[in-house]
């Protein structure tokens, strides 16, 4: 136990430099709010790195005194860690390890409040069940990839996600629970605020089979500016990175001799039109949408999915003027979780053919119509 007085001053420099938060490596918690009752509550502990008695944990004879009362040698803990740190494993805790977690912080921290204020993003989370998986995405897990371009506007996501769903997306009202479930979310939760000017920016987390991710993109569109963010395998993040390689994307047109159209979208994986054909008929033009080597992780960087997003704008524009705006346009979709949202964010509900999107199911034997989505 510490036997030193702590100054006023070097204390509020030390709640500043760590943001009222807990500094050990990977714990960040709140040190003046209870986790439970969201009520201020004073939790934090003050503890020397070196400790400012020479017995204590990693005490010097020399440098316990010069150090007792130094911004320097001090971190702000939680009761867990402050405890760890000098009772349960002070050994494997050293003056270099906790030096470095301090400086990780405390960069951190500085990192995130030098960000101007205009830089604020609203967090907005969905997922639905894939198959068998249930996804989990939240504040504590996501909120880290909003830097260093922004900073979360508020301590929650607006989560549009339907809780507790028993559902799969072989059953039979999956696709009808979920769709309205989302659509009265969204108008809850995001339309209203966004028209009181209370959002400016989105940061969005998704994660849902493909047909109700474009329904979500069509819902956000391009009123609202905003950044998609997309899971990535390896490296394991939810962030895409800034290299500019391209990627080509290549367009396959039919003979266009039929008056059913449907669109091909083969980037995570190859959908042979056959399998299209035994859903619509021979008597279907398909046009397909690839890369060479299509696979589930090839989506790295911003560049591949604005490069999508122009290649699909495009191509939705030449399919209407080809068939004409009040043909619906059917797509057969094995694409990223981001590029799904970006085509329905693509999608112009005033101009554009009305969409029908399909999901592969092994459980239903094939593709199966999952949505419409109809222009106004």
């Amino acid at each position: 136990m510490s036997k030193t007085q702590i100054p006023a001053s070097v204390k509020n420099q030390l709640l500043v430099k760590s943001g009222g938060r807990c500094q050990y490596r990977g714990c960040n918690i709140s040190l003046y709010q209870d986790i439970v009752t969201k009520r201020d509550f004073n939790q934090a502990y003050i503890a020397h790195i070196i400790a400012d008695v020479p017995g204590g944990p990693r005490g010097d004879a020399k440098r316990s005194p010069l150090l007792a009362k130094d911004l320097s040698n001090l971190m702000l803990l939680c009761s867990t860690h402050h405890r760890l740190i000098d009772v349960a494993d002070v050994q494997g805790h050293t003056e270099s390890l906790l030096l470095e977690m301090k400086k990780e912080h405390e960069e951190r921290i500085e990192r995130v409040t030098d960000i101007s204020p205009n830089m604020q993003s609203h967090i907005l989370t969905y997922r639905a069940n894939v198959g068998n998986f249930t996804p989990e995405i939240s504040y504590k897990t996501v909120s880290q990839y909003l830097q260093p371009d922004y900073f979360p506007a508020m301590s929650d996501c607006i989560d549009l996600s339907l809780s507790n769903s028993i559902q799969r997306d072989k059953d039979a009202f999956f696709w009808q629970m979920e769709l309205a479930n989302l659509e009265a979310q969204f108008n809850r939760k995001l339309f209203q605020n966004f028209t009181k000017g209370e959002i400016k920016h989105l940061s969005i987390f998704a994660f849902a089979p493909i047909p109700l991710l474009v329904r979500l993109g069509t819902l956000v569109n391009d009123i609202y500016t905003c950044r998609i963010h997309h899971k990535v395998r390896y490296p394991d993040t939810w962030n895409l990175d800034d290299d500019k390689t391209e990627i080509k994307y290549k367009v396959i047109e039919p003979a266009k001799k039929n008056k059913t159209v449907a669109l091909n979208i083969s980037l995570s994986a190859s959908i042979t039109n056959d399998r299209i054909v035994k859903v619509l008929g021979h008597e279907c033009d398909i046009y397909t949408l690839t890369i060479d080597n299509p696979f589930n992780d090839y989506l790295k960087s911003k560049k591949h999915l604005e490069d999508f997003s122009i290649t699909v704008r495009q191509l939705f524009n030449q399919i209407k003027m080809e068939y004409g705006e009040t043909t619906p346009l059917h797509i057969f979709p094995a694409m990223p979780i981001a590029k799904a949202i970006e085509l329905g964010r693509v999608w112009m509900p005033k101009a554009d053919m009305m969409l029908h999107i399909y999901d592969q199911n092994t459980f239903t034997g094939g593709f199966t119509k999952a949505i419409e989505i109809i222009n106004a």
